[in-house]
């Protein structure tokens, strides 16, 4: 190595070190050019492609290093966790399987349940729930790990089966019994001391208590519980973010406890289990990595979840899932979709605060035929793809926007599968970069129309959407995950909202209101707009509701 390559090295190692991953991914990949077969910086150029999210570039440089003879444990579980990434997830079960006796014995469970985040066709979902079904079925028979939850946990494996459109409670149960099987953990039958607590104590479980859609949907539930008669505790997992500073300031008026959640599986079960609690909530089960851990646990007389991640836990711990009658079809339907004892409030089990921002003009928000589905791309079923190709045929003025995810991974595969079609119109469908929530909110309200997902519609944005007051237009079925507007609706009191049970009659309600005379429509969006500011923010029924369910719990 000469001279240049050697200050090139030395320059790149600082950058890393000063987490200048741009610039060291420069010196490296100069470096690389002029020593490709070069291991040290192979190695170095790897961490700063994946500092930066530059996965494709990453599978690579360790395809090249294993050509070196550098293949290791370390550096498999590394490229597995670069397919995850890629949602590559054939190419990471064929390498588990390959390399089980070297990789940690947690892959061997991830290969059972493992599945993309965009799927390309329905034939291909019904395929891998079938055969999904099959392995998790042998496992249970079959596979013996014995997991450590500190070292070797997974993501909730239920999460991506949500999307799929189907009826989730075999499997969820199956899942269950499989990591209860895995994990030695999670079989434990930890003993609920008897005590009386002068108030009812309640305990809110989440990861998500910083700047993120569960915290908006339940803090102004925690908030504003009556603490005349509940003793509230915050229990929350820190991973760099903290918790939101207005729990801080609920701690120092004294309406809540703080409790940062402590790193060891062990040392997490002791702090909840001694704080003598009589009810857990858990607002969002299946969608925190290290808390999903704890619900398979009795920390609490009685334990409940609800529509923070709409599906049941399959957990025979979790003793209820708060939902609500505007939500669901008929509680006697309803509640055969759950593992858990179903209690419906009155109203949406929520008290949320209406956004304060400065409103951009009425001219902006009276325009037609723009089309937006601005949803996580992981939501987009395959059936959708019949919703968007009919609208643009239909409007042939329409312009269809979606949201590109971060990395740009998701969006290429969905690009992939709108092409594939080979329809007419597919320029005028748009994806466009991910927005902070103010730029969000007026990208809602300056659609004509808002497009909710098929078997999983939109829940916290289509609260912030109603700022504005842009209709959206749902289908939705018998499960909760896709009811959630229609409920909203419900309790807006909406005349006549866009409610359809067929994609025909999807197609044709957009259409009609992307269509619609700009001051007419303008008028359209401020009478939404109105009803929801009267019936769906700080809805002190709905907080009433949700609290009397609680106090019935608590007595029971």
């Amino acid at each position: 190595m000469d001279d240049h390559a050697k200050n090139l090295f030395k320059k790149g190692v600082e950058n890393l070190q000063k987490q200048n991953f741009n610039n060291a991914e420069n010196c490296f990949e100069e470096l690389k050019n002029l020593y490709p077969d070069n291991k040290d910086i192979l190695r170095n150029f790897l961490v700063s492609c994946i500092q930066n999210n530059k996965f494709e570039k990453s599978e690579k440089i360790i395809q090249k290093m294993f050509n070196l003879g550098l293949k290791d444990k370390k550096l498999i579980e590394l490229l597995l966790f670069v397919y995850k990434q890629l949602d590559k997830i054939d190419e990471s079960q064929e390498l588990i399987i390959k390399e089980k006796d070297v990789i940690n014995k947690k892959y061997q469970l991830l290969e059972k349940f493992d599945r993309p985040a965009i799927l390309m066709s329905k034939q291909e979902i019904k395929s891998l729930r079938k055969n999904t079904l099959k392995k998790i079925d042998q496992a249970i028979s079959n596979l013996s790990l014995e997991l450590n939850v500190d070292d070797q946990f997974l993501s909730p494996p239920m999460f991506g089966y949500t999307y799929d459109g189907d009826d989730n409670l075999e499997l969820s149960q199956k899942l269950n019994q499989l990591f209860r099987k895995s994990y030695l953990e999670l079989q434990k039958n930890l003993e609920i001391k008897k005590f009386e607590n002068k108030k009812i104590k309640i305990g809110f479980i989440s990861e998500f208590f910083n700047n993120h859609t569960i915290e908006k949907l339940f803090k102004g539930l925690i908030f504003n519980l009556d603490n005349n008669l509940f003793d509230i505790n915050i229990f929350y997992l820190d991973n760099g973010k903290g918790i939101d500073n207005e729990f801080l300031e609920k701690e120092i008026m004294g309406k809540v406890n703080n409790f940062k959640l402590p790193k060891l599986f062990s040392e997490k079960i002791n702090l909840v289990s001694n704080q003598n609690l009589d009810i857990i909530f858990y607002p969002d089960i299946g969608m925190s990595s290290e808390l999903y851990y704890l619900t398979f646990l009795r920390l609490a007389k009685h334990q409940m979840t609800s529509w923070g991640h709409p599906e049941t836990t399959g957990s025979p711990n979790i003793d209820y899932f708060i939902s609500s009658k505007l939500l669901e079809i008929n509680y006697q339907e309803a509640k055969e979709h759950y593992t858990e004892k179903l209690i419906l409030c009155d109203y949406l089990p929520m008290y949320l605060s209406k956004p304060n921002l400065k409103k951009i003009s009425d001219d902006e928000i009276k325009s037609n035929n723009i089309y937006s589905c601005p949803q996580t791309l992981f939501k987009l079923h395959p059936d959708f793809d019949e919703v968007i190709f009919k609208i643009l045929e239909k409007d042939k003025k329409a312009n269809i926007f979606f949201i590109k995810d971060k990395n740009e991974i998701l969006y290429k595969k969905i690009f992939v599968r709108f092409k594939e079609k080979k329809l007419s119109g597919f320029d005028r469908i748009n994806f466009i970069n991910q927005m902070g929530q103010l730029d969000y909110i007026h990208h809602c309200g300056r659609a004509s129309v808002l497009l909710d997902p098929l078997y999983f519609g939109s829940g916290n944005s289509f609260h912030d959407s109603m700022i504005y007051g842009t209709p959206t237009v749902t289908m939705p079925t018998k499960y909760l995950r896709t009811k959630i507007v229609e409920g909203a609706y419900k309790q807006m009191k909406i005349v006549n909202p866009p409610v359809v049970n067929n994609i025909n009659d999807y197609v044709s309600v957009a259409v009609e209101i992307a269509n619609t005379n700009s001051n007419k429509l303008l008028e359209l969006k401020k009478y939404y707009s109105e009803c929801a500011e009267i019936n769906l923010y700080k809805n002190k029924e709905g907080l009433r509701s949700f609290q009397d369910t609680l106090i019935k719990i608590a007595k029971s």
